[in-house]
């Protein structure tokens, strides 16, 4: 059996053209092999492959109250045709204000798309990622897909 690593990174929040900051931390590494076959040898991969539900952190800041609105998007680097992703959000996190939508995964593309939305600065919003689609013929390899976080 052949390993496949699928490295997803967490690494881009993007400001606004306003005041509000957003930052995330966070990123996640799964490695593929023998031990996600179904059923073993001669069986195709689990799916989905889900991370932990706190995988990233998501803080929003500098909202003066002000409502926003959480976009996402990724970017594939390398990544096998027929592989779906997608981010979810997993708590409230804290502070002022309230948050809501996005507890339902969100297939991403390269397209922005609304995550979620809220208003008052929030921290400790966390985030579970999930891939679907992967199987035992895509070629032994590490993929990665980098995902773009914005607020506005």
């Amino acid at each position: 059996m052949h390993r496949i690593a699928v490295v997803l990174l967490l690494c881009w929040a993007l400001p606004s053209a306003w005041a509000a900051d957003i930052s995330v931390v966070g990123n996640w590494t799964e490695l593929v092999d023998q031990n996600d076959l179904v059923a073993g040898a001669g069986s195709d991969l689990r799916s989905p492959i889900e991370s932990a539900a706190a995988q990233a952190t998501l803080d929003i800041s500098a909202t003066a109250g002000g409502n926003w609105t959480v976009k996402v998007s990724k970017s594939d680097l390398h990544w096998p045709a027929g592989v779906s992703f997608a981010v979810r959000r997993t708590s409230d996190g804290s502070g002022s204000g309230g948050i809501s939508g996005g507890t339902t995964y969100l297939a991403l593309s390269g397209t922005e798309q609304v995550l979620f939305s809220g208003s008052g600065d929030r921290s400790g919003i966390q985030l579970q990622l999930k891939t679907e689609g992967l199987a035992v013929g895509a070629a032994p390899d590490n993929y990665s897909t980098t995902i773009s976080y914005r607020v506005e």
